[in-house]
């Protein structure tokens, strides 16, 4: 099955882990996080893939080009996982709701599906006068 880690700079991986509980409770996401004066995250971040070798890891980072992300892209030569950056709630729902394990095209639909819930809702307020055909 699918083991996901949510990877950020500060508190946004264990805020993104509670969204999610909240609406699915059973689910099971590791966290690891970089924080101001963290000078072992590479480390950290490499035992906790080490760890997991054999699962269908899923890996989300926060920032494209961040050292987050960096460290996860680098970290892709070495071990076996997926990795996608700029995590958001549409895309994690989708992976933690998966009943099969993630491959690239799931990744993608999902990737796709959220990229489509992200709107600028004032586009969507019906404009003043057109419904004042009468």
């Amino acid at each position: 099955m699918n083991h996901i880690i949510l990877a950020s700079h500060s508190k946004l991986a264990e805020g993104m882990r509670e969204t999610v509980r909240f609406f699915k409770a059973d689910a099971q996401l590791d966290v690891i996080e970089q924080t101001q004066g963290d000078t072992n995250f590479e480390e950290r971040f490499c035992r906790l893939i080490e760890e997991n070798q054999g699962k269908n890891i899923v890996v989300f980072t926060d920032l494209y080009g961040g050292s987050v992300n960096q460290v996860a892209f680098r970290t892709l030569a070495r071990h076996k996982y997926w990795l996608v950056t700029g995590m958001n709630l549409v895309v994690l729902l989708e992976v933690c709701f998966a009943t099969e394990d993630v491959d690239q095209e799931m990744l993608e639909t999902a990737i796709e599906a959220a990229r489509s819930s992200l709107c600028l809702m004032n586009l969507k307020l019906p404009q003043a006068g057109e419904d004042d055909e009468d």
